[in-house]
C-alpha cells in the first residue's frame, strides 16, 4: 500500500511540473520533449513520465507522435477559436452571477493592483491577470463552472502569456480589467458583463497576432502562430 503511495506521488509530482512547464511556456509550443531529460528534470523514472505525458495528451497539451517523440502542442487557429469560444459564453454570464455578491474591497485591491503594474513586467501582469480571473470564477460557488473554466485555463494561459507580450497589449489589458472592476464595483452586472465580453474579445484578436508582420486576417486563414 505504502508503494502504491509512493508511485501515485511520483506521477502526481511528474505531471504537476510537466504541465506547469507548458502552461507558463517554459516550453514553447512545438517544443520536443525528451523523456529521458524529463526524468532527469522531475527526479522520476521515466514510467511516471510516461504516464504524465499519456495523461497531458488527453488534455491536448502535448502531442505523441510514433517514432518521432512528444511535442507540446502547437497553438493553432482552432485552438485559440475553441478556448475563447468557451471563454466569451461563460466568463461573461459567470460575471453577471458574482456582480451583485463579489467582495468590493476584494476588487478594490485589484484595481489597486492592476493600477500600479507596470507595463513592461510580463510576468507581473500575467500573474495578476490569472489572479483575478481566478477569483471571479471562484466567487461563482459552482462546481462545474469551476471545473469547466479550470480545463480551459490549462491552455488559455499559454494563450494569454504569448499574446500580452505585444508592447500595445499590456497597457490595453490593464485597462479592460480596470473596466470590468469599475463596473463591478457599483453592482452593475450587465456593464461589467460588457466589459468582458470586450476584453475577451480583445484577447482573442491579439493572439491572432502573435507573429511579426501578420494581422489577424492572416491567423484566420489557418496558419499557426509563429513563436
Amino acid at each position: 500500500m505504502d508503494l502504491l503511495k509512493v508511485k501515485e506521488s511520483l506521477k502526481e509530482r511528474a505531471y504537476r511540473i510537466i504541465h506547469k512547464n507548458i502552461i507558463s511556456c517554459t516550453w514553447p509550443p512545438g517544443s520536443l520533449l525528451n523523456e529521458k531529460e524529463l526524468a532527469s528534470t522531475v527526479a522520476v523514472s521515466r514510467t511516471p513520465v510516461r504516464e504524465a505525458l499519456n495523461r497531458l495528451e488527453q488534455e491536448n497539451l502535448v502531442r505523441i507522435v510514433s517514432q518521432r517523440g512528444v511535442f507540446v502542442s502547437e497553438i493553432t487557429v482552432k485552438t485559440i477559436n475553441d478556448v475563447y469560444q468557451v471563454r466569451e459564453i461563460l466568463e461573461p454570464f459567470i460575471v453577471r452571477l458574482v456582480t451583485p455578491i463579489i467582495d468590493v474591497e476584494e476588487l478594490a485591491r485589484f484595481d489597486q493592483l492592476f493600477e500600479s503594474c507596470l507595463t513592461s513586467d510580463y510576468d507581473q501582469l500575467t500573474s495578476l491577470d490569472d489572479e483575478f480571473h481566478q477569483m471571479i470564477i471562484a466567487a461563482c460557488d459552482n462546481s462545474y463552472l469551476i471545473q469547466m473554466m479550470n480545463n480551459i485555463y490549462a491552455q488559455n494561459e499559454r494563450i494569454r502569456i504569448l499574446s500580452t507580450r505585444l508592447p500595445c497589449r499590456m497597457e490595453e489589458t490593464i485597462a479592460e480589467h480596470r473596466e470590468i472592476i469599475a463596473a463591478m464595483m457599483i453592482r452593475d452586472a450587465d456593464k461589467a458583463a460588457q466589459a468582458m465580453q470586450i476584453h475577451i474579445a480583445k484577447s482573442r484578436y491579439a493572439a491572432f497576432r502573435l507573429s511579426t508582420g501578420r494581422s489577424g486576417s492572416d491567423y484566420m486563414s489557418g496558419a499557426r502562430l509563429s513563436l
